[in-house]
């Protein structure tokens, strides 16, 4: 097994590029991960962190970004980067390096080129899908790894065997010894009254379709809507909906977030169909719900349909209204939960590492 760099964001966001580099060191491979760079005039911390065994991050700096529309610029900063990375990788003694990398601006190039001069196999990661199918990413790569079964397809049939698909992965650990259970709530979820439909997301985002959301709540005020927030120094605890019955809970550590998941009522993904990029995204977040066979309301994106019958679609607020009063009604035995959880099981990081053992030997 090759070990791996990833150049990926911040690993507290434990977005889909994070899960892969936990699922590259669950099968055993030693894996540096690069969060996203920032510049030198912050003064940031780029000590080496090692987040459990195989796996450690860092974060790399550049020179202030306004200096990329310099010529030669670009180019300047992807070797400073690349060497940082490739000090780390030496320090670590990583073998064979695959190189994997969702997006990386104005150094995407310079960067990629870095790696492959010192013998790394390059990666893209397809992180969503996308109109364009990415030609720049792609034909830079070696591999191109696709999450969307859609953007699989269309971007398979142009570049054939170089667009692979991989699922995403959901980390169980926080999950093992936990059950759905609403009444024993953390302290802060515990003050919002039930049934909680919880979106084990950030609502300061342009993911949701918040009129439909709106009309929901409006419909029931005695429904609470319960969401994170990513970065409140960014942008503060931005509900979805003014409305007094959509809460805001600050970011948690990954066994506290299972803890909050767990707590829920409804798993709930009200997202925005009109998006094309959603509509054929699939959502990360199902499995976080069915990791404890919570039941799941949604709006119908592409990724769900086959799993309709475990959760209960809507698209418009009168369908999600019919939807959610199903959910609730489901009983705490049901053999549906049982189901969700072994499809969580398949879609574990471990589970996804064995795909990404089988593409990269």
């Amino acid at each position: 097994m090759r070990d791996a760099i990833i150049y990926g964001y911040d690993w507290e966001g434990a977005n889909a590029i994070e899960r892969v580099a936990l699922s590259l060191a669950r099968t055993g491979a030693k894996v540096l991960h690069c969060e996203r760079v920032a510049s030198l005039l912050r003064r940031p911390d780029t000590t080496l962190r090692k987040l459990e065994p195989g796996l450690f991050t860092f974060k790399p700096w550049v020179f202030p970004s306004r200096l990329n529309r310099l010529p030669g610029m670009p180019g300047v900063q992807g070797a400073a980067v690349a060497r940082q990375i490739l000090g780390h990788a030496r320090e670590l003694g990583l073998n064979k390096p695959v190189f994997l990398y969702a997006s990386a601006g104005a150094l995407l190039v310079p960067l990629c080129e870095a790696m492959k001069e010192h013998g790394c196999l390059l990666a893209h990661v397809a992180m969503d899908y996308v109109e364009n199918l990415s030609p720049k990413h792609v034909g830079q790569s070696d591999l191109t790894l696709v999450f969307s079964r859609t953007a699989f397809h269309r971007m398979h049939a142009r570049w054939g065997e170089k667009i692979r698909h991989i699922p995403h992965g959901v980390d169980l650990r926080p999950f093992r010894n936990l059950c759905a259970c609403p009444e024993q709530a953390p302290p802060m979820l515990a003050a919002i009254p039930r049934p909680r439909l919880g979106y084990a997301g950030s609502s300061a985002n342009e993911f949701l379709n918040t009129r439909v959301l709106g009309e929901l709540l409006e419909r029931h005020p005695e429904w609470s809507f319960v969401s994170f927030q990513w970065k409140p120094q960014s942008f503060g605890m931005a509900k979805a909906t003014p409305l007094p019955n959509a809460h805001v809970l600050p970011w948690q550590a990954p066994e506290e977030f299972a803890r909050h998941v767990a707590a829920f009522d409804v798993g709930f993904m009200p997202y925005d169909c009109s998006n094309v990029v959603l509509y054929n995204g699939p959502p990360m977040k199902l499995w976080d719900y069915f990791a404890l066979g919570l039941p799941v309301v949604a709006t119908p994106l592409i990724h769900l349909w086959e799993y309709e019958g475990l959760v209960y679609l809507g698209e418009t607020a009168k369908e999600l209204e019919r939807a959610v009063e199903a959910a609730l009604a489901e009983p705490s035995d049901s053999p549906l939960r049982q189901q969700r959880k072994e499809l969580a099981e398949k879609h574990s990081v471990e589970a996804v590492g064995r795909i990404l053992e089988s593409i990269f030997g």
